[in-house]
């Protein structure tokens, strides 16, 4: 077991043969006797499991659970009482209580449970595709579950690459509109023109080239989810046109008569610091706060060392199965290495680094030389490995001998065209090395 179990106990001891059992399977356990100290240490490690039996003049069991919770809103509580109280049971569950049981109950039985509840606990927190072992993220994670059923606009800000839009996903799976459509759009990626009519839509003759009507993207979206990525990207202009939508629920085509009511939930991202950018006059201020109704913070992932390696050991599963490789995990010591690493590109940064790795691991297991092909410290030197165009042109070997020669299938599997493929391939003959 991972984690250790948190022991709430009276100093008399109650839960003797309950800790003894707990040991004898191996159960990693803290004690604490009054709820000051139970918060302290709550704060300072994380923990799988809270038993708690304390109760005095002034603070009552389920007083406890409300506190722990909110120090730990994932962590599993069971509550213990010497005399069974069934109003107060009800309650305890309400409240979040994993279970509520009598001092009383057969010891061996309790263990079965408590560490039935502190397994579950140990388990990285996945929801669709978003996985993650962080405390703070998997208090966030709880938290979006309940935010996600209303329909209020949500702010992610975060840095490039931490999963911003794998976190906007995640808030429309679990809300009451999973059914409907998800639209996202980058609003850094079209000019002003185009992304005007993109979000918006036209009518038939609304400029030149409009030759039948467009349906923009908040009317794809309605009944369901728009993803508005890189809000901050958004020209002036169309930020006033925006506020509109959010304040009326409706929206005006290009050229349009009148306009269009639609139900759509509204999540916006941004990887700036968006407070700055209305300071600086780049972005409408009313516009901000109407966004800003539930601000989420994604932290990077140099804050998340246990998600280095949970993602890490994920991505080579998955690229090993995509390219039918025999690779069976990381040399020793390379998951180490890379929680030291500053990862400024994040999850995304992550991903390609081990797509890499299992293409150019020659062996079962991927080495640091396999992940950082330029260069290598080994003994504080630096010592130099396969330049740039050389490991290019060894990941496309790779990717045709696992297409079975099969152009087209390779560079699906490199994520290029097959034209681009074909002339690597050229210049690769012309040099001999094909």
């Amino acid at each position: 077991m991972s984690k250790e179990i948190l022991i709430l106990d009276t100093k008399e001891g109650d839960l003797g043969e309950l800790v003894q059992r707990l040991l004898e399977k191996g159960a990693s356990l803290a004690f604490a006797h009054d709820k000051k100290d139970a918060l302290s240490l709550i704060e300072d490690r994380e923990f799988s499991l809270a038993l708690v039996n304390l109760e005095n003049e002034t603070t009552g069991r389920l007083a406890i659970l409300k506190e722990l919770s909110t120090y730990d809103p994932l962590l599993p509580v069971i509550l213990f009482t010497a005399t069974v109280d069934l109003e107060e049971a009800v309650a305890a569950v309400k409240q979040g209580a994993f279970d509520y049981r009598l001092l009383s109950t057969d010891p061996d039985l309790l263990c079965e449970i408590a560490l039935k509840a502190a397994r579950e606990t140990d388990h990285s927190f996945t929801e669709g595709n978003f996985l993650t072992a962080n405390k703070r993220l998997k208090a966030l994670l709880t938290r979006l579950k309940e935010i996600a059923k209303s329909k209020a606009t949500v702010l992610i800000t975060g840095e490039s690459g931490t999963g911003k839009e794998v976190l906007a996903r995640f808030i429309h799976q679990e809300s009451d509109r999973a059914r409907g459509p998800f639209i996202a759009i980058n609003c850094a990626a079209l000019p002003e023109n185009l992304l005007e009519s993109e979000l918006f839509g036209y009518e038939k003759g609304a400029f030149s080239g409009a030759f039948t009507r467009k349906l923009g993207k908040f009317e794809l979206a309605n009944g369901g989810t728009i993803l508005l990525d890189e809000i901050t990207e958004m020209p002036l202009a169309l930020q006033a046109k925006f506020l509109r939508v959010l304040q009326e629920g409706e929206v005006d085509r290009l050229g349009g008569a009148y306009p269009v009511k639609i139900d759509v939930r509204v999540i916006a991202t941004t990887n700036r610091d968006i407070a700055a950018e209305v300071a600086k006059g780049n972005f409408r201020e009313d516009l901000y706060f109407r966004l800003n109704v539930i601000p989420v913070e994604l932290p990077p992932l140099r804050e998340r060392p246990e998600d280095i390696k949970l993602l890490a050991q994920k991505f080579c599963e998955d690229f090993a199965k995509k390219y039918s490789r025999e690779i069976k995990g990381f040399d020793q010591g390379v998951l180490e290495k890379l929680t030291q690493y500053s990862w400024p590109g994040n999850v995304r940064e992550l991903k390609n680094l081990i797509e890499r790795g299992v293409l150019l691991a020659k062996g079962p297991w991927i080495r640091l030389e396999d992940l950082f092909p330029g260069s290598f410290k080994r003994n504080g030197k630096e010592i130099p490995l396969k330049p740039l165009k050389e490991v290019e042109r060894e990941m496309i070997m790779k990717a045709l001998a696992a297409a079975n020669g099969n152009r087209t299938k390779a560079a699906e599997i490199l994520g290029i065209s097959v034209r681009t493929l074909r002339n690597k391939l050229q210049v690769y003959r012309e040099a001999g090395l094909f």
